[in-house]
């Protein structure tokens, strides 16, 4: 009997290289975009942990009452590490104050990454630089800081103080009537000077208080320059934001 080989099934060495160079192809044109989706996810979250860093500095004024490390302070955190660790010799946050409004540092003001120092750290695992303007920045995708690939936060200098405009009415015995912003009396607001409270006078109307850190502040109309006929409590936003406050007393 005459047998007939069979011929094995596969690929011929030809078709193998011709395989292979399609594959080489192919990665070579997929791989820089996955490259690129990469690094764009990366500074995404950097663009996300840079504000979650300034909020904390700052406060978010969406959120009522949130001022920040600022807002207790005074002041910008020396370094970022101070928002979750305070400075040797920092006034811890205490509500011995005028109204009891409460000054100091109180953090953790973070809550985020795996570790404490994975917090500080960039989605590229750099550390993130505070400026002493108060902008969180990081050197971005290439690692250089001050060039156009870097994520900065907030993207303008904030300005963290606020105006306050004060008016005086001091009515008559029987109401009929009033005094606008009588002389002899001064206006006294509290704020926070490095977590400790201080107070700023004025004593000739109109009675205005330019750069006071935003804040909740202790506010106060006194005669004699120590009998508080009227007092209150206001809180002071950033950006330049003007606060109007009237008090309305009877002698």
């Amino acid at each position: 009997m005459t047998h007939k080989c069979s011929r094995v099934a596969g690929f011929t060495l030809i078709e193998i290289t011709v395989i292979l160079a399609v594959l080489a192809i192919l990665a070579t044109a997929i791989t820089p975009m996955i490259l690129q989706q990469i690094v764009d996810a990366k500074m995404e979250t950097t663009r996300k942990e840079a504000k979650l860093l300034a909020e904390a500095i700052l406060g978010r004024p969406d959120v009522p009452g949130s001022f920040g490390f600022f807002g207790d302070m005074g002041r910008f955190p020396a370094g970022l590490q101070e928002l979750n660790k305070p400075a040797t010799g920092t006034t811890f946050f205490t509500a011995e104050t005028f109204r009891n409004v409460g000054m100091g540092w109180k953090g953790p003001y973070i809550n985020t990454g795996d570790t404490k120092a994975d917090a500080f750290l960039d989605a590229f695992g750099r550390e993130y630089q505070l400026t002493n303007i108060g902008q969180v920045r990081s050197a971005g995708s290439n690692g250089i800081f001050d060039d156009e690939d870097d994520v900065v936060y907030p993207p303008n200098p904030p300005v963290p103080y606020g105006r306050v405009l004060v008016t005086v009415k001091r009515l008559d015995a029987v109401g009929a009537g009033f005094t606008l912003d009588p002389v002899g009396y001064i206006v006294r607001i509290y704020y926070a000077s490095n977590g400790k409270e201080a107070y700023m006078d004025d004593a000739i109307a109109p009675f205005v208080f330019d750069r006071v850190p935003q804040g909740v502040h202790a506010i106060a109309v006194l005669r004699g320059g120590s009998l508080a006929v009227g007092q209150d409590t206001i809180q002071v936003f950033g950006v330049g934001t003007s606060k109007l406050v009237e008090f309305v007393f009877r002698p």
